[in-house]
């Protein structure tokens, strides 16, 4: 099944169109993620003084963080073959990669947990702006032949259960107030 998915997404890329543009879309939405964060940080620095806004975007910040480490972790024990190594055939390899494992996806673990703890957050509007990028990025990565689908689909649904729990888990921790109130003194310290 893993392969027959892969190989109707892979075959997209037929389509010059889809050529193009699988390559720019399965690396480039990532890099918005902490553009957003940053970006409504300083916006709540100079335009609102309220730190609650700071703090929920410091919940946002930890369940990315989370789900990298953890996914950074499990790759040191689960070892499966990208696509471009474990199939030979005629698609095409649309994107130039590290050589690593590709169970889990980092892509898809970062933007899926982030994409739930800004739902949770309640900034449900920006959500729905994220949501057609996290989409169309986690499908490039598998028309370019970067990862096989279920990489992206298993780990999207275990990270929108890991960030539910881990954004509940955080918001009553004693150890995440006091780093919050630490980041947010010391960024204030220094203007930001």
């Amino acid at each position: 099944m893993n392969t027959v998915i892969f190989q109707y997404l892979n075959n997209l890329s037929a389509n010059p169109i889809v050529e193009a543009l699988a390559p720019l879309f399965a690396d480039l939405p990532i890099f918005f993620l902490p553009l957003f964060l940053v970006v409504m940080w300083l916006y709540y620095s100079y335009k609102k003084s309220d730190e609650s806004y700071k703090i929920t975007l410091l919940y946002i910040f930890y369940s990315a963080v989370i789900a990298i480490i953890i996914s950074l972790i499990i790759q040191q024990f689960v070892d499966i073959d990208r696509p471009e190594t474990a199939i030979t055939g005629a698609w095409k390899l649309l994107l130039d990669h590290l050589p690593d494992a590709s169970f889990p996806s980092d892509h898809a673990s970062v933007s899926v947990a982030f994409l739930t703890a800004l739902f949770l957050s309640g900034f449900k509007r920006l959500f729905w702006a994220f949501l057609p990028w996290v989409i169309l990025m986690n499908l490039s990565r598998v028309i370019a032949w970067v990862h096989w689908p279920l990489d992206i689909i298993v780990w999207s649904i275990v990270w929108i259960l890991w960030a539910l729990i881990s954004f509940k888990l955080l918001r009553g921790n004693k150890f995440a107030s006091k780093l919050n109130f630490f980041i947010i003194k010391t960024l204030l310290y220094i203007k930001l």
